[in-house]
């Protein structure tokens, strides 16, 4: 019986202490913002210069956007940064996240931790250190695993399956197409491992 009360009593502590989720953020620059970083953000976070919150799940507006942990929905500012998942679009001139994207980052630079199930449109650079579905840039666009395509100046992945489409293409693993100037397929069976225009391996 004591254990049964001890259990209720910690599971009603535990439940008190859980912070508080708001549906509005103004942040000037954090810490001077209406609502702590310790929160999370349901609604609307307008950040005037810098705000950070724990989770956001809405629209996310502001210069230095920053997400401790989750984000779900929509980001606009010059930079946008979410330490865990992004569930949406971020754009600005630096996207980063330090999980999984679902959704796309457009900006001058796209950076994602974990797996992309979507796209990373750069003007400049994609770097995704796991799987993602499409990259596009005008410079470089870098993957570990490409189920999808790479279209830009250089592409690189460690393993390709699908198309890459640029002026430089290197890969180790190919299963698919590369199509431009110079081709590289490392681990491409045969002697046609570097090929001008066309490369191919299935």
């Amino acid at each position: 019986m004591k254990k049964i009360w001890l259990a209720a009593v910690l599971g009603v502590s535990a439940l008190a202490a859980e912070p508080p989720v708001f549906p509005f953020q103004l942040a000037l620059a954090t810490p001077v913002q209406v609502i702590a970083p310790e929160h999370s953000i349901n609604g609307l976070r307008l950040n005037l210069l810098w705000g950070a919150n724990e989770n956001v799940n809405g629209m996310d507006l502001g210069l230095i956007n920053y997400t401790a942990q989750h984000h779900r929905g929509l980001q606009l500012g010059l930079a946008n940064l979410v330490g865990g998942d992004l569930t949406g679009f971020n754009m600005g001139l630096v996207n980063w996240a330090g999980g999984k994207v679902a959704g796309s980052e457009v900006g001058l630079i796209n950076w994602a931790g974990g797996e992309v199930s979507g796209t990373q449109d750069a003007f400049l650079l994609n770097v995704s250190r796991s799987k993602v579905s499409y990259q596009f840039a005008l410079l470089m666009s870098w993957a570990e695993d490409v189920e999808g395509g790479q279209f830009a100046c250089f592409n690189r992945a460690t393993k390709m399956t699908g198309l890459q489409m640029g002026l430089l293409n290197l890969t180790g693993e190919l299963h698919g197409l590369q199509i431009g100037l110079l081709n590289i397929a490392t681990e491409k069976a045969g002697p046609w491992k570097i090929l001008p225009l066309i490369n191919a391996s299935w």
